[in-house]
């Protein structure tokens, strides 16, 4: 009987001993495996974060109004547009350049890709050639058009400590309306025999063939001046689909040239 109360006590001495190293093991361990542990933790989210930094951090779905809003930046542009004219110089104007001045806004202002819809304005004036409406100089002009660009591009946004480079493409539509000039008549002489009739033709000139669409590509660089105000320059190109569908090849395309502030 003693014998047996010895082995007992024995082996419960042993199964404590166990649980107590099992517990220093997990409570203590080795400092220096801890201490690299942590040094490789804290790496990796250095890691993480620089790659954020660069590509944006992870998108959260709007849960209201409020905060729909908050994820959406304004920008304005103010600059130049350049539409090339290809055509003779002997009966149009050489390629116009007129200021232009836009609005839009990106959401979600903080991801990587990000829907930048834009609205721009801009004046010109052109002429009737019996076959097309071309640019024309001041002294030619016929109709005097109001030009609207809406722009629907996506974009990507790489994100560096102090700046940002933006590239983007989508779709354009270019809405215009055509005016009277200043100065002329709807009896003045023109090629269907009437300034008032060349008008028209312009407007329906506008709108057929496609001639109010275009792709869109455009790159921007952006001086970060605080987490919501940036500031830099940003080149667009339009290709125009009505163009290149009508044969003209890529007289109609679209140089645009601005600063941009977002906010």
């Amino acid at each position: 009987m003693m014998k047996t109360k010895k082995v007992f006590f024995a082996a419960l001495l042993a199964a404590l001993a166990l649980n107590f190293l099992q517990a220093q093991e997990a409570g203590g361990g080795n400092p220096s495996q801890d201490q690299n542990s942590s040094q490789a933790q804290e790496a990796a989210s250095d890691a993480k974060g620089g790659f954020q930094n660069l590509f944006g951090g992870s998108y959260v779905p709007p849960k209201s109004a409020k905060e729909f809003w908050s994820q959406v930046s304004p920008f304005v542009n103010l600059g130049a547009n350049i539409t090339l004219n290809t055509e003779s110089k002997l009966k149009s104007a050489p390629s116009p350049t007129a200021f232009a001045f836009a609005v839009g806004g990106i959401w979600p202002n903080k991801a990587f890709l990000s829907f930048q819809p834009r609205l721009s304005f801009w004046t010109s004036y052109y002429l009737w050639d019996g076959k097309n409406a071309l640019p024309a100089e001041i002294e030619n002009r016929t109709a005097f058009a109001l030009n609207f660009m809406l722009d629907l591009p996506a974009a990507a946004t790489f994100r560096f400590q102090k700046f940002q480079v933006e590239a983007g493409a989508g779709l354009g539509i270019l809405a215009r309306a055509a005016l009277l000039a200043n100065g002329v008549s709807e009896g003045d002489s023109g090629a269907t025999g009437s300034a008032g009739g060349d008008k028209k033709e312009i407007q329906k000139w506008f709108w057929g063939n496609a001639r109010f669409l275009y792709t869109e590509f455009f790159g921007a660089w952006e001086w970060n001046f605080t987490d919501r105000i940036a500031a830099g320059f940003e080149l667009r190109y339009y290709l125009p689909i009505g163009s290149l569908a009508d044969g003209r090849g890529l007289t109609e395309s679209i140089f645009a040239l601005s600063a941009k502030l977002i906010f």
